[in-house]
């Protein structure tokens, strides 16, 4: 069964993102909707871990909050914690086929790469062989999260050692759309290399992201990925209830060549 499982999301996803086509403007994204099939999208309410395991909740971005208060109205779950804890569960086992699914051999992040070999050639080069070994270099942050009213997070681009972000919105009816990552510009040629969040003057929404069912969103670093959630007062019965798979680059994935390199002859620096 688990087998049949992995194999119906995995034939899901690739029928649907192969058919979705990348959007460019502001920055590159997608939108996929009915991502899982319909019996792994209920699985998400019957076995949410932020109800069957509450004691794993932890408020988002903690030692910022003081200055920050909306961002300790975020709560998530590591889910590598919940695949973790014992099998016999069925929701441990449940979340164990969707670990399968998407990561098992680097599957879903080398799904995602071969959809858009130009961004991932650009960062990767060599790496987007065949055997897609660009995708052993990244470390994939995997969590479910929750929003209390009064949540925003502001215009930002992420980290800088971030590659992409996968938004899977889970909630149970539609009517919330609004709730959804809206994408910003900042004033022409302002940009950021990430690691900063930002108010919202200064900036104007391009773009709004629904918060639907079943629906995914991708979209990829760059300095102009301003992305951001406004405050909302009203929220849907699973609070804004969502799961994300964050991929980035670990500061020890790439040696970068300097004049002090071993193996190597500088004949011009700026260092």
């Amino acid at each position: 069964m688990n087998d049949q499982a992995v194999n119906r999301i995995r034939k899901s996803f690739e029928e649907k993102i192969k058919a979705t086509e990348i959007t460019l403007f502001p920055f590159p994204h997608f939108q996929v909707e009915n991502i899982w099939p319909d019996d792994i999208y209920q699985g998400f309410f019957e076995f949410n871990p932020l109800e069957k395991r509450k004691g794993l909740a932890k408020p988002w971005l903690a030692k910022w909050d003081e200055k920050n208060p909306q961002y300790k109205i975020r709560k998530q779950i590591d889910l590598y914690q919940v695949i973790e804890a014992d099998k016999k569960h069925p929701d441990v086992q449940f979340w164990n086929i969707v670990h399968e699914a998407l990561f098992k051999d680097q599957w879903y992040a080398k799904l995602i790469g071969n959809h858009f070999k130009e961004y991932f050639a650009v960062q990767y080069g060599p790496l987007m062989d065949e055997q897609g070994s660009w995708a052993k270099k990244v470390v994939q942050e995997w969590f479910v999260q929750k929003h209390d009213k009064g949540y925003f997070i502001g215009p930002h681009t992420d980290t800088k050692e971030r590659v992409f972000t996968n938004i899977f919105s889970l909630p149970k009816d539609k009517g919330y759309e609004h709730l959804g990552t809206s994408l910003w510009q900042a004033s022409p040629n302002d940009l950021s290399y990430g690691g900063k969040h930002f108010g919202f003057k200064g900036f104007k929404k391009v773009a709004q992201m629904a918060y639907q069912p079943n629906q995914l969103f991708v979209f990829f670093k760059s300095r102009w990925a301003f992305h951001a959630v406004e405050k909302f007062e009203e929220v849907d019965s699973t609070m804004r209830y969502g799961m994300q798979i964050q991929v980035y680059e670990p500061g020890h994935a790439f040696r970068e060549i300097t004049s002090k390199t071993a193996g190597y002859e500088t004949t011009l620096t700026d260092e």
